[in-house]
């Protein structure tokens, strides 16, 4: 086995346990974030509004359907019940009116409250201005808590999203680490079969000067021989 072939033998093997170990980090890492997500979701309690209390269109989501009645444990249930759920409830509050445009109302009422008591503190219209007041700060905070839920479950979809993307990395890389480790032990096994071959080319060269030598002495004996016989 030459030098070369076992280098590339050795680094091909080398190569698929860093991909192996690689794919193990990255099938571990999406483990976590499904488990995690998972186990967040689950200890909030989030269940899906059934069916018949579904407002008409929430009732022509499919995901809002196919869900209702159901625990909200997994990213895609998130997305749903972000998107369709909060998201169609929330343009029931105000008009459709986000957080961001329905607080400064809130706002100016209150300010609008305190300049009249400021001005007569007796007014009896006072407390319908404190009523009014009440009334736009109540649909601010409703905003604002549907907004925060809904932006942390669509959060929670994105994390899951990056779990789904590493577990396809995950098994990319163990095929690629599968598929190296075989060519790595094909290179060894043609490389050992290359050195247990005959070689009848060398085997021949041998032995032709080895002939080679035995015809000379041979030549030289008969001389020797014939040298004797004139001499006597």
């Amino acid at each position: 086995m030459s030098g070369k072939n076992r280098g590339l033998a050795v680094g091909t093997c080398v190569l698929a346990i860093v991909v192996l170990v690689l794919a193990l980090i990255l099938q571990n890492q999406a483990n976590f974030a499904r488990d995690y997500l998972h186990d967040q979701l689950a200890e909030h309690g989030i269940t899906f509004t059934p069916t018949a209390n579904l407002l008409p269109q929430q009732q022509k989501i499919p995901c809002l359907v196919a869900n209702a009645g159901k625990p909200l444990v997994t990213g895609k249930q998130a997305e749903c019940y972000a998107k369709y759920q909060i998201g169609i409830d929330l343009t029931l509050v105000d008009g459709g009116k986000t957080y961001f445009q329905a607080h400064y109302n809130g706002f100016l009422s209150r300010q609008k409250y305190l300049a009249a008591v400021k001005a007569n503190p007796n007014d009896p219209g006072n407390a319908a201005l404190l009523t009014q007041a009440n009334q736009a700060d109540q649909i601010s905070n409703d905003l604002l808590a549907g907004e925060a839920t809904k932006g942390l479950l669509l959060t929670g979809y994105g994390f899951s999203v990056m779990g789904d993307r590493l577990a396809e990395g995950a098994v990319a890389a163990f095929i690629i680490a599968g598929l190296l480790l075989v060519a790595g032990i094909a290179l060894v096994l043609r490389a050992f079969r290359k050195t247990s071959a005959p070689k009848p080319a060398v085997a021949s060269a041998r032995t032709a000067p080895a002939t080679a030598a035995s015809a000379s002495t041979s030549t030289i004996s008969d001389g020797a021989d014939a040298d004797s016989v004139l001499t006597s």
